[in-house]
């Protein structure tokens, strides 16, 4: 039996409050994270005798081994002495590095700590997370490792990254931390909006609990605990898992699911398909457009390689890596709806899976380039609050690498947070020119400065988002929900005072999602801005309203 925590106030005097305790990460980590240094330091030891050593063995000759050209050491003996050495000091600095890393789990917080000579401690609160990703990159996955990724409110790129562990006790810790953080930030709420009668503490069990047996417990609960003699205070009234429906309601109110229980798999890109997206981009293009100059260069007068290749080098290896990125992301993927919001997977060597919470996505992009329209090809990306974006390409946000019109629809109704998302208009955004189907588009005199694209640059709304659109040749449209907007900015350059324009950016959390339309006319511009602003202001109200929050000024 355990032992309920006595409350803070309580306490007697002279007993301090029982401090959490601290767990070392996987014995490989340290050689993991610096394996590019140790095949490095190898390389450059091995390197040293490497010429010697086998003229001694095919040659049969006495090893002879010039130091500094002064001293001259000769056997095998002295040369193997001088590898192990360099091995168990290698060995050794990664075991201290190892023993100084540690995290630590609390009620309130995650703490990861490294370092032996400068030591770092970061700390994440249980009630800022968002989200928390598995990621199993290609070495890690050959030991059966992955690491943790917490995705924080406002953290960006800052969050903590928990690495590396076990594959099956990263699964374990993740549903437990979601537990415990969405018990965290319930706790904040109650304190932020207390109800008369209510009192602090865990949330009490929901219809069906009572009875319950005792579930496993976190990997941080006492060995009692963990030998099944006492259950988990974190985890008291939890579920176990189960299929009844009862079961299953309450395990998804408490986010108890896990990895295996998604509620239904959406969407799946054929590897075929990602393949003839990369066959049909601009980097292949120019992959195909050097090698071309390569062989009439060849045919014409093969000493010139010897000037083309070493220009052609860089450009290479930065097209085959855009490539290869584009790949790794949509090798496998797969979209799914899980309780607490959506799921992707995706990974050719370097598993990755990443949840995006309900209500977080800031703005959404829609965009079908020119190459693609062969096969009817759109990709989607998303600015979810608290994640990074990602890379230049934005590949990290998004939720629909290469897929057909249908399954942007359902991209739409799945991760947008809106009860009825636009897609009437996105697909008129993507598909229609000029004003009609409710866009309005910039006004003629544009064309000095816009040429190809005046008549495709324009906007349109309805009562839940604001939908840009842009470009002819590769064509997009942007989805800024109203209750998303923190807030507009309206722009004007020498040319577009001239001209009668204006340029109106809608601000949301930053990510690679374009939230601009340039080029408007100055007035309409002006118009839109306030119209916008009364929307968003209205519809952050009724928000507030829906979740009994106060309607932040804006």
């Amino acid at each position: 039996m355990t032992t309920a925590p006595e409350p803070p106030g309580q306490r007697p005097a002279g007993r301090s409050a029982p401090q959490a305790p601290w767990y070392r990460v996987h014995p490989l980590t340290p050689y993991i994270r610096s394996w590019l240094l140790i095949v490095a330091i190898a390389w450059g030891v091995s390197n040293t005798f490497l010429d010697d050593v086998i003229d001694a063995v095919v040659k049969g000759e006495p090893l002879d081994i010039g130091v500094s050209g002064a001293v001259q050491l000769v056997g095998a003996g002295l040369v193997l002495g001088v590898l192990i050495l360099v091995l168990g000091l290698l060995v050794g600095l990664g075991w201290l590095s190892w023993w100084f890393t540690r995290y630590q789990v609390t009620a309130e917080h995650v703490r990861f700590r490294s370092g032996m000579v400068f030591r770092t401690q970061r700390q994440t609160r249980l009630d800022r997370v968002q989200g928390i990703d598995i990621e199993r990159k290609f070495l890690p996955r050959l030991f059966g490792l992955a690491s943790l990724k917490f995705d924080v409110a406002d953290g960006g790129e800052r969050g903590l990254e928990l690495s590396y562990l076990t594959r099956d006790k990263a699964v374990r810790l993740r549903e437990d931390l979601l537990v415990a953080a969405r018990r965290a930030g319930e706790r904040r709420d109650a304190a932020a909006h207390p109800s008369p009668g209510r009192v602090s503490g865990p949330p009490a069990p929901g219809p069906g609990l009572a009875g319950a047996a005792a579930v496993r417990p976190a990997p941080w609960a006492s060995p009692g605990a963990r030998a099944g003699t006492g259950r988990d205070p974190g985890l008291e009234g939890a579920p176990p898992r189960g299929h009844g429906s009862r079961e299953v309601r309450a395990a998804e109110r408490l986010g108890l699911l896990g990895e295996q229980d998604e509620i239904r798999r959406v969407l799946t890109v054929p590897t075929a398909r990602v393949l003839l997206s990369m066959v049909l981009s601009w980097s292949t293009l120019i992959i195909a457009v050097l090698l071309t100059a390569a062989v009439v260069a060849a045919l014409w007068d093969v000493r010139s390689l010897a000037v083309l290749l070493p220009g052609y080098l860089p450009i290479a290896i930065g097209t085959v890596s855009t490539l290869y990125r584009r790949l790794e992301h949509g090798w496998g993927f797969t979209l799914s709806e899980v309780p607490v919001g959506a799921r992707i997977r995706y990974g050719l060597l370097n598993e990755r899976s990443s949840t995006i919470p309900a209500g977080r996505v800031q703005a959404l992009e829609v965009t079908r380039p020119l190459l693609w329209r062969v096969f009817g090809g759109h990709r989607v990306r998303v600015v979810t609050a608290g994640k990074g974006g990602g890379d230049a390409e934005g590949l990290q946000s998004t939720v629909l690498p290469v897929g057909s019109a249908a399954e942007v629809t359902q991209v739409l109704e799945l991760v947008l947070p809106l009860a009825h998302p636009p897609v009437a208009l996105v697909r008129a955004g993507l598909d229609g020119i000029g004003d009609g189907a409710g866009f309005r588009t910039s006004p003629r005199r544009a064309r000095w400065l816009d040429p190809l694209t005046w008549r495709r640059t324009g906007y349109a709304m309805d009562g839940s988002a604001l939908v840009l659109r842009r470009g002819r040749l590769n064509r997009g449209a942007s989805v800024i929900p109203h209750h998303k907007t923190q807030s507009l900015a309206w722009q004007q350059g020498p040319l577009d005072r001239r001209l009668g324009l204006a340029s109106l950016t809608a601000h949301v959390t930053p990510g690679p999602v374009d939230t601009s339309i340039h080029h408007l006319d100055a007035r309409e511009a002006s118009e839109l801005q306030a119209r916008q602003a009364e929307l968003a202001r209205a519809a952050r109200a009724r928000d507030a309203a829906g979740s009994g929050e106060t309607a932040p000024e804006g």
